[in-house]
């Protein structure tokens, strides 16, 4: 008798197991998508363009540009690119310092990333050193419907700086605006910098408005370098984007990076000082975990591999730059990307 209790016990057990393994297999695993930006320091052909100040970088310019260091760099910023956000790469990145479609069809043709067959966004843009901002985006992720540069209206006199990406599309089906930025930087003056990246603030903050206004709801990430940190008067106050995810403060955007900020961390080294100038944001309603589409709280990344870094000396663990000054270091970029996880 007891043979007959133990094998009821052990086909019981075994019952109960095959019905947890059943319902294991069925709960199938969120998916995520990476969101990134990346400035890639300067990624120039090799050949003159006679509309922008670019002589320094062809083979018999100052940095003595040649194919082969052009070809280092296309390796180097796709090994990095291929590596953000873990196996897979990222769904979008959004790229800034790139000089027109050609070096963009090498960057995406190339051997890390050729798998990946990503769709190219890009304008020409007004910026003298002809550098623009660029989207890569997976084509069986993301669908885009519209795509715009918008300028931007600086009030000092004669000055011109690339625009603002705008692209709409659907992100695993869902409406989403993605906006890409690289805000100019301080040349003349850190007054005339700060003024000119208030005016990018002022213009960018008016699209938002525009948005919701129409749609209190609307799915917006904005990313890039804003050649300013987290607190800056341009982001925190013009811009208006806050560390704070509440949902009350409804028109502001959330600053996935101003965390990293407020520790110290940043993607950028200069002056024996991070500089957290490499930044995504979303509305509030990408907040709202209930909501679809949205961002996943605490996904917020640098990523630093260590062969895209200094590993020993004075500059260990900042970015392993192509260049310092006009000293060719071979290295990748003098800004870490950044990401953010969405998720359905």
């Amino acid at each position: 008798m007891r043979y007959g209790i133990k094998t009821f016990f052990i086909l019981f057990s075994l019952t109960i197991l095959s019905g947890c393994a059943s319902l294991t297999s069925s709960i199938k695993k969120p998916k995520l998508y990476t969101l990134a930006f990346y400035n890639t320091e300067k990624l120039y052909d090799t050949q003159n363009d006679p509309k922008t100040d670019d002589d320094g970088f062809t083979p018999g310019g100052v940095m003595q540009w040649d194919q082969e260091r052009y070809k280092t760099k296309i390796r180097h910023v796709a090994q990095v690119i291929e590596t953000i956000g873990g196996k897979g790469g990222p769904d979008i990145i959004g790229l800034c310092e790139v000089e027109n479609r050609q070096v963009l069809d090498d960057l995406v043709k190339s051997s890390p990333l050729r798998k990946r067959r990503y769709g190219i966004i890009h304008y020409d843009s007004p910026d003298p050193e002809g550098l623009d901002v660029a989207m890569l985006y997976n084509p069986r992720v993301f669908k885009p419907t519209s795509q715009t540069n918008l300028p931007i209206r600086f009030s000092e006199k004669g000055f011109t700086s690339r625009g603002i990406l705008q692209v709409k599309g659907t992100l695993a089906g869902e409406p989403v605006t993605v906006y890409v930025n690289h805000w100019p930087e301080d040349r003349g003056s850190a007054a005339l910098g700060a003024a000119r990246r208030r005016d990018a603030a002022t213009e960018l903050r008016r699209q938002l408005d525009l948005q919701l206004k129409a749609d209190k709801n609307v799915k917006i990430i904005v990313l890039g370098d804003f050649a300013d940190e987290p607190n800056a008067v341009s982001v925190e106050k013009v811009l208006r984007a806050s560390g704070r995810p509440n949902p009350a403060f409804q028109n502001e955007l959330f600053n996935t990076f101003y965390l990293w900020f407020v520790q110290g961390d940043g993607s950028y080294h200069t002056r024996n000082d991070n500089k957290m100038r490499d930044q995504i944001m979303v509305t509030k309603s990408m907040v709202n975990t209930q909501a679809g589409l949205h961002y996943v709280h605490g996904s917020a990344q640098i990523h630093d591999p260590e062969f895209a870094k200094f590993t020993f000396g004075r500059y260990k663990d900042t970015p392993r730059q192509t260049w310092s000054h006009t000293l060719y270091l071979g290295g990748y970029s003098d800004h870490f990307p950044v990401y953010i996880k969405l998720q359905k």
